[in-house]
Order: structure tokens, then sequence, then C-alpha cells
């Protein structure tokens, strides 16, 4: 006997939300009022269950009931005010309707298994938090396979950001990798291997005092979680810092253009008022500023004369800027860009990726992020012309 008529289902009708606090909501987004924790412990079991139909003898031994027939009315009861066949199932099992319903899990699982910029990208959005973290349904034995299923996902997250900080930078984007370095050390603050990346990324980024204070406080989580010291490699990065403090600018110097000789950006931006801020931060560090409002005007410029480096709206008229880099591959002009844009799409910073932009800025455009980002991509590309 069926449980709940079936009918076809062109979208979900319900949305489970389990990293971090639980939530739910209906298609229209309204939040559902699901007070009980045991109702919730139901749902999040059907929801970690959600490929396979559940026998109902399985719910009572999990709560410890008998009467598993009132479980059920439980979960009517909570959704209420959705149609019935959100579930769907035989007498003795249930489960919820694929095309029913949309959880943060089922689709952080997809992502990690799809493995490309972009989808590691969403995937980091998405794990915002620990599996229900601080849950406790006061029922032992669900209580204790929820453990198992949070750590299944937190080690599913350490190797996301992992992969995700490995593409970071390989790309050269510093300031994406500390982000996502910083979330790894959030989830694991005893990888070591983690500390030391981040202390190399705030290096390269000019900022040997972060570097040493992340150094400290590597120490101080390995004395009191292993009773140990740094490593030997841990160690090297130490002296580098040390090597770094000593040479580091002023404060005020690393907003400042590195070299003596002029140095020529390109600022591609259709918005009259960003335009005239970039360039008014670059006049003030020492930048020679050229300023064109769209992707044609910009390859004109290209031709014209040889730029140190590219300031590039994505969304410009004429050539979009992501459009506007693949004509500068395809001719040869290797000048390095700074992507920008209003957007916080991960599809457009995951494409900026794969073409090669030196950094990503969202706007509002602030001084003291593009122009230390600005020397440090300068600096790094005249080191690497020096070496060949």
């Amino acid at each position: 006997m069926v449980l709940y008529p079936a009918r076809v289902i062109s979208m979900a009708i319900l949305t489970i939300r389990l990293f971090g606090e639980f939530r739910a909501a209906d298609h229209r987004g309204n939040p559902l009022a699901i007070g009980s924790k045991k109702t919730q412990a139901l749902l999040t079991w059907l929801a970690l269950h959600r490929n396979t139909p559940v026998p109902l003898h399985d719910f009572g031994a999990l709560f410890g009931v008998d009467d598993v027939a009132g479980l059920a009315r439980d979960l009517r009861f909570a959704l209420r005010f959705l149609p019935a066949d959100v579930f769907a199932g035989d007498g003795d099992a249930i489960r919820f309707r694929p095309a029913a319903i949309e959880m943060d899990v089922a689709r952080f699982d997809s992502l990690v298994a799809g493995g490309t910029i972009h989808a590691l990208r969403e995937a980091a959005d998405l794990y915002t938090a620990n599996l229900l973290e601080g849950f406790a349904s006061g029922i032992a034995a669900f209580d204790q396979w929820l453990a198992g299923e949070r750590l299944h996902y937190w080690r599913g997250a350490l190797s996301m950001f992992g992969k995700l900080l490995a593409v970071q930078i390989k790309a050269g984007w510093w300031e994406n990798a500390s982000e996502t370095a910083g979330r790894l050390l959030a989830l694991d603050p005893t990888q070591e291997v983690v500390h030391r990346t981040l202390m190399r990324l705030q290096l390269e980024q000019g900022r040997p005092d972060a570097a040493l204070r992340r150094y400290q406080e590597c120490c101080d989580i390995l004395r009191r979680e292993f009773d140990r010291n740094p490593t030997v490699e841990t160690e090297r990065v130490r002296e580098e810092i040390e090597i770094a403090l000593k040479k580091s600018p002023a404060p005020r110097d690393a907003f400042l253009k590195p070299f003596d000789r002029s140095v020529l950006i390109l600022v591609v931006e259709d918005d009259a008022v960003s335009s005239a801020l970039i360039e008014g931060f670059l006049n003030e560090a020492g930048y020679e500023a050229v300023c064109v409002m769209d992707g044609a005007d910009a390859l004109l410029e290209l031709g014209r004369r040889e730029f140190d480096l590219l300031l590039l709206d994505i969304n410009i008229p004429t050539l979009d800027g992501l459009r506007l880099f693949e004509i500068m591959i395809q001719k040869g002009i290797d000048t390095p860009a700074i992507f920008v844009t209003g957007s916080a799409s991960p599809e457009v910073e995951a494409r900026s990726l794969e073409l090669g932009a030196a950094d990503f800025l969202r706007k509002p455009i602030r001084k003291e992020a593009l122009l230390p980002r600005i020397r440090a991509i300068l600096q790094r590309r005249q080191r690497a012309r020096e070496n060949l």
C-alpha cells in the first residue's frame, strides 16, 4: 500500500539546511517552525538517508519507541502546510521524494564530487559550519549516529578546502588562498602544514608581521595539543619571516609603487565615480593611470603601448572583462590583470581563476585592499623576470 499518493513534482517544495543550525523552509522560502528536537532529528535522519527508503522499525529502534505510527504523525504535523507527497514509500519504509526536497548536504556532496574550481568554490560557500553544530536531541542513539555523520562531513570539508587552497595558490591568488587557509584552520587548528602555508602566503603579501603572529599561534597550539615544538620546515619559514621583517617597508610604503621607474596601469571601468576613485588611489601611490570605459577602447590602448598591470571591471560595455582577457591571451598580451566586480558570483570568480587572473577584487574598492595587492603583483612579476 502506498503511503502517499504519487504525483509529478517539478520543483522542490521543502528546503532543509543542516550546516550550522537546523533550518527548514517551504518553496517560497518561508521558514517552517519546527521547534521539537525530536522532529528535527527525524527530518535529519531522513535527509541523510535521502537515497534509501528507511524501514519504519529502524525509526522505532533509533528513537526508542514502539509507536512508529506516532513518529509518522509527528512528521506529518511538522510539515502539515506542505503537500503530503513530500514523502514516498510503502507501508514498511519511508523517504523523501527526491524531486520534492532541496538539501545543502546533497548539494555539497554533488559539488565535492564534481571537483571543478567553480564546484569547490560553491561547496566552500555552502559549508558555513559543521553539520548541526551544537545540536543535541537528548536521544542517545540518534546523537551518537549524528556525531559520526558530523565527523564524515567535517573530513569532507577539510579535503575540499585543501583542494581549493591548492588551486588558489597555483593561480597566485594569495588573498583568496589566505582566506581559505584561515577557514581550514578554523575547522582544525592543529594542522601545522596549513599554518606554515598561511605564513608563506602572508610573506608573499608583504605582511611578515602577520606571518610572525601566525607562527607564534602555531607554536602555542602545538605545545598545548601535542606537547611539541614546530617541525624544522616551520622553523625555516620563521627564519624567512625574521629576514623579511628586517627588510620590511614602513606601513606607509606598502601602499606606494615598488620601483623608481614609472609604472603604467590601465583601468577599464565604465562607472565614472569608481574610475575616478581608483585613478586617485593610483596617482597618490605614484602610479600612472590610463582610464577607459569599455573593452574595445582597452584593446586599442593595449595595442598602442605596454602596461605593467590591468585593473579590469568584468561588467563593461562592448566586450566584457572576461572576453577581453581571453582576447589578450590569444594575442599574446601577458599583462597581469586584477579582475574587479560588484558581483559575488562564484562562477565569475572561478572563470577569472581559470583564465589566469592575477587577483580578484569585489566592489566597493578600498585603497588598503587595492594598493598592497598591486605592489605584491608587480614585485612578483619583477622577480619572475629576473629569474629568467
